[in-house]
Protein backbone atom coordinates (compact mmCIF):
# COMPACT_ATOMS: atom_id res chain seq x y z
CA UNK A 1 0.00 0.00 0.00
CA UNK A 2 1.27 3.35 -0.94
CA UNK A 3 0.31 6.06 1.85
CA UNK A 4 0.37 10.03 0.41
CA UNK A 5 1.34 12.55 2.71
CA UNK A 6 1.35 16.23 1.77
CA UNK A 7 4.92 17.74 0.98
CA UNK A 8 4.30 20.44 3.91
CA UNK A 9 3.38 18.03 6.39
CA UNK A 10 6.61 15.96 5.91
CA UNK A 11 8.18 19.26 5.84
CA UNK A 12 6.64 19.61 9.47
CA UNK A 13 8.24 16.61 10.29
CA UNK A 14 11.54 17.07 9.33
CA UNK A 15 11.23 20.95 11.28
CA UNK A 16 9.89 19.25 14.12
CA UNK A 17 12.80 16.74 14.46
CA UNK A 18 15.50 19.40 13.93
CA UNK A 19 14.22 21.68 16.21
CA UNK A 20 14.36 19.28 18.98
CA UNK A 21 17.78 17.76 17.94
CA UNK A 22 19.73 15.35 19.58
CA UNK A 23 16.51 14.40 21.24
CA UNK A 24 14.06 12.26 19.27
CA UNK A 25 10.92 13.55 18.37
CA UNK A 26 7.55 11.73 18.39
CA UNK A 27 3.87 12.60 17.60
CA UNK A 28 0.94 10.99 15.71
CA UNK A 29 0.04 10.62 12.13
CA UNK A 30 -4.05 11.16 11.40
CA UNK A 31 -5.93 11.44 7.58
CA UNK A 32 -8.41 8.85 6.18
CA UNK A 33 -7.57 5.56 5.13
CA UNK A 34 -3.98 5.73 3.52
CA UNK A 35 -3.70 9.78 3.13
CA UNK A 36 -1.68 11.67 5.95
CA UNK A 37 -3.87 14.82 6.62
CA UNK A 38 -1.83 15.78 9.76
CA UNK A 39 0.49 15.33 11.66
CA UNK A 40 0.23 16.20 15.75
CA UNK A 41 3.75 16.17 17.48
CA UNK A 42 3.71 15.10 21.02
CA UNK A 43 6.23 15.22 23.60
CA UNK A 44 8.84 12.62 23.80
CA UNK A 45 8.76 11.61 27.76
CA UNK A 46 11.26 8.52 27.40
CA UNK A 47 14.04 8.68 29.62
CA UNK A 48 16.93 8.62 27.56
CA UNK A 49 15.19 10.29 24.56
CA UNK A 50 18.27 11.10 22.30
CA UNK A 51 18.44 7.39 21.88
CA UNK A 52 14.49 6.33 21.73
CA UNK A 53 10.88 7.75 22.25
CA UNK A 54 7.70 7.61 24.70
CA UNK A 55 4.45 9.62 23.68
CA UNK A 56 3.10 11.43 26.35
CA UNK A 57 0.02 9.57 27.34
CA UNK A 58 -2.39 12.64 28.62
CA UNK A 59 -1.19 14.55 25.25
CA UNK A 60 -1.91 11.03 22.83
CA UNK A 61 -5.20 10.82 24.41
CA UNK A 62 -6.26 14.43 23.96
CA UNK A 63 -4.74 14.31 20.81
CA UNK A 64 -6.87 11.08 19.80
CA UNK A 65 -10.04 12.95 21.34
CA UNK A 66 -9.16 16.16 19.25
CA UNK A 67 -8.88 13.28 16.21
CA UNK A 68 -12.26 12.44 16.86
CA UNK A 69 -13.90 15.76 17.34
CA UNK A 70 -12.25 16.60 13.50
CA UNK A 71 -13.52 13.17 11.96
CA UNK A 72 -9.85 11.83 11.07
CA UNK A 73 -8.41 8.61 11.87
CA UNK A 74 -5.26 7.74 13.93
CA UNK A 75 -3.37 6.23 11.16
CA UNK A 76 0.32 5.75 12.48
CA UNK A 77 2.95 7.41 14.68
CA UNK A 78 6.50 9.52 13.18
CA UNK A 79 9.78 9.68 14.69
CA UNK A 80 12.96 10.52 14.17
CA UNK A 81 16.32 8.99 14.40
CA UNK A 82 19.15 11.78 14.91
CA UNK A 83 22.16 10.55 14.10
CA UNK A 84 21.07 6.95 12.21
CA UNK A 85 19.37 5.80 9.17
CA UNK A 86 15.58 6.04 8.99
CA UNK A 87 15.38 2.44 9.60
CA UNK A 88 13.51 0.24 12.09
CA UNK A 89 15.36 -0.12 15.27
CA UNK A 90 15.41 -3.17 17.64
CA UNK A 91 13.55 -0.59 20.32
CA UNK A 92 11.04 -0.17 17.41
CA UNK A 93 9.96 -3.16 16.99
CA UNK A 94 9.91 -3.84 20.53
CA UNK A 95 7.83 -0.95 21.11
CA UNK A 96 5.48 -1.29 18.55
CA UNK A 97 1.91 -1.30 19.59
CA UNK A 98 -0.64 -1.57 17.05
CA UNK A 99 0.26 -3.37 13.75
CA UNK A 100 -2.32 -1.62 11.78
CA UNK A 101 -0.39 1.43 12.80
CA UNK A 102 2.14 3.51 9.88
CA UNK A 103 5.74 3.90 11.82
CA UNK A 104 7.24 7.01 9.75
CA UNK A 105 11.08 7.34 10.92
CA UNK A 106 12.66 10.78 9.62
CA UNK A 107 16.41 10.53 9.81
CA UNK A 108 18.84 13.35 10.26
CA UNK A 109 21.66 11.57 10.23
CA UNK A 110 22.69 13.98 7.06
CA UNK A 111 22.05 17.48 5.94
CA UNK A 112 18.77 16.67 4.29
CA UNK A 113 16.25 15.04 6.81
CA UNK A 114 14.68 11.80 4.86
CA UNK A 115 11.37 10.33 5.95
CA UNK A 116 11.14 6.43 5.24
CA UNK A 117 7.61 4.56 6.42
CA UNK A 118 6.70 1.24 7.79
CA UNK A 119 4.57 -1.70 8.85
CA UNK A 120 5.69 -3.58 11.87
CA UNK A 121 3.56 -6.43 12.89
CA UNK A 122 4.83 -8.52 15.31
CA UNK A 123 9.01 -9.10 14.51
CA UNK A 124 7.52 -8.75 10.95
CA UNK A 125 8.99 -5.14 9.55
CA UNK A 126 7.47 -4.22 6.10
CA UNK A 127 8.91 -0.77 3.73
CA UNK A 128 5.91 1.29 2.84
CA UNK A 129 6.02 3.53 -0.37
CA UNK A 130 5.25 7.21 1.21
CA UNK A 131 4.05 9.64 -1.88
CA UNK A 132 4.69 13.52 -1.46
CA UNK A 133 2.69 15.52 -2.81
CA UNK A 134 2.55 19.01 -2.87
CA UNK A 135 -1.58 19.93 -2.03
CA UNK A 136 -3.84 18.18 0.74
CA UNK A 137 -5.10 14.91 -0.79
CA UNK A 138 -8.66 16.14 -2.06
CA UNK A 139 -11.27 13.40 -3.68
CA UNK A 140 -12.19 15.69 -6.42
CA UNK A 141 -8.34 15.39 -7.85
CA UNK A 142 -9.25 11.98 -9.05
CA UNK A 143 -12.81 12.59 -10.74
CA UNK A 144 -13.19 11.73 -14.66
CA UNK A 145 -13.32 14.63 -16.82
CA UNK A 146 -17.02 15.46 -18.13
CA UNK A 147 -17.94 15.38 -21.80
CA UNK A 148 -18.16 19.37 -21.95
CA UNK A 149 -14.14 19.29 -20.97
CA UNK A 150 -13.20 16.45 -23.34
CA UNK A 151 -14.74 18.22 -25.82
CA UNK A 152 -12.70 21.41 -24.58
CA UNK A 153 -9.71 19.88 -24.56
CA UNK A 154 -9.68 18.70 -27.78
CA UNK A 155 -11.19 21.34 -29.47
CA UNK A 156 -7.86 23.43 -27.99
CA UNK A 157 -5.78 21.33 -29.33
CA UNK A 158 -7.32 21.68 -33.13
CA UNK A 159 -7.45 25.13 -32.54
CA UNK A 160 -3.45 25.67 -31.44
CA UNK A 161 -2.36 23.45 -35.03
CA UNK A 162 -4.58 24.97 -36.77
CA UNK A 163 -2.97 28.33 -35.12
CA UNK A 164 0.52 27.23 -35.34
CA UNK A 165 0.17 25.85 -38.85
CA UNK A 166 -1.10 29.55 -39.76
CA UNK A 167 1.50 31.37 -38.60
CA UNK A 168 4.03 29.03 -39.83
CA UNK A 169 3.02 29.00 -43.34
CA UNK A 170 2.97 33.36 -42.90
CA UNK A 171 6.78 32.96 -41.74
CA UNK A 172 7.73 31.18 -45.04
CA UNK A 173 9.98 32.73 -47.77
CA UNK A 174 8.43 32.80 -51.05
CA UNK A 175 9.41 30.27 -53.40
CA UNK A 176 12.61 30.99 -55.37
CA UNK A 177 11.19 31.36 -59.21
CA UNK A 178 12.74 28.72 -61.46
CA UNK A 179 14.47 29.86 -65.10
CA UNK A 180 14.34 27.19 -67.68
CA UNK A 181 17.69 26.79 -68.79
CA UNK A 182 17.58 27.79 -72.75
Amino acid sequence: MIYQIPYAIARQIADHAQDEYPNEVCGLLAGHSNQIQRAIPITNVASHSTTEYKLDPIEQLKALKQLDVEDLQWIGVYHSHPKSPPIVSKTDIQNASDSYLLYVIVSLQRKKPKLKAWKIQKDEVEAVDLLFDTQTPDNTAYEPLSKSQKVAIILSGIISVLLLLTISLTLLPPAPEITPIP
